[in-house]
């Protein structure tokens, strides 16, 4: 049986998210139409990760297996024709029997996005929600030093998802800043094996705190280790988020697919 991994990129505004829910469209659902409409049959897709309702992909990854052999471009340009506009399938590539879109990936990076300009443009206010008058980047930035390894997350981890096992591996995580865009962008950019439901977002939201003073980088610090999520910060706004990648190992990569970055090599055109 033949196993395609599609690489999607959607705005998230509109869905509930990227699994399928009974009462709300989802991401899942709208591709799996648009697959059902050009193969003539049902279609069922397997997400690497479920991104939350209002967040963004630039890369999602995807599994689908079908009865028969079918073209790349096909299923590229095919599945394109019968989706909004919202929601593309970038790539198409064949996979050895057995690969998993989930189980198999090795690692995701996420990218969360603030505007310091006093005027959000409504170009950039989309995928960016408004930092804090006054915040501090390099005091966040100390503690976003902190998160690299395995720690145990609760304190970020919505009510609602898989937490049986709360421990998670971050492999890099780090403020950059972005003066050519012209909003006074702030990003933070995340990669890790995995993340506890609304985890970034919780993070972003307790960072911002960290940034504006109202809690300190012990603080911070003092929640990776298992404290509640009563304990942490807000959750940062959906609509701030995208998921940039999922990393795969070397046996389920197809061409072109990324490594995961080398925090000592991988470094942004300004750091704090």
């Amino acid at each position: 049986m033949p196993t395609y991994r599609l690489t999607l990129a959607y705005r998230g505004a509109a869905y509930a998210g990227w699994q399928r829910q009974e009462n709300a469209i989802a991401v899942q659902q709208v591709v799996e139409e648009a697959l059902e409409r050009l193969l003539g049959r049902p279609a069922r897709i397997v997400g690497a990760s479920r991104t939350d309702a209002g967040v963004h992909a630039r890369g999602q990854a995807a599994h689908l297996e079908l009865a028969d052999p079918f073209p790349e471009r096909g299923l590229v340009h095919g599945t394109n024709r019968h989706l909004p506009a919202d929601v593309r399938v970038l790539a198409a590539a064949a996979m050895p029997p057995g690969f998993h879109a989930r189980k198999h990936a090795a690692g995701k990076e996420y990218l969360y996005r603030l505007g310091r300009a006093a005027v959000l443009s409504p170009l950039d206010s989309l995928f960016m929600a408004p930092a804090p008058a006054g915040i501090d980047p390099e005091r966040m930035a100390r503690a976003a030093d902190l998160l690299p390894g395995r720690h145990d997350f609760s304190a970020f981890a919505l009510a609602g998802g898989s937490h049986g096992q709360p421990f998670r591996r971050i492999f890099s995580a780090r403020w950059e800043a972005r003066p050519e865009e012209g909003n006074g962008e702030l990003a933070f950019r995340v990669v890790g094996e995995g993340f506890l439901r609304g985890m970034v977002r919780a993070l972003v939201g307790t960072l911002i705190e960290v940034g504006t003073g109202k809690r300190s980088v012990e603080s911070f610090a003092g929640l990776l280790a298992g404290q509640p999520r009563s304990a942490a910060g807000p959750t940062a706004p959906a609509h701030g988020l995208t998921l940039q990648h999922v990393f795969y190992p070397p046996r389920w990569r197809a061409e072109g697919d990324p490594a995961i970055p080398d925090p000592a090599t991988d470094k942004p055109p300004v750091i704090f």
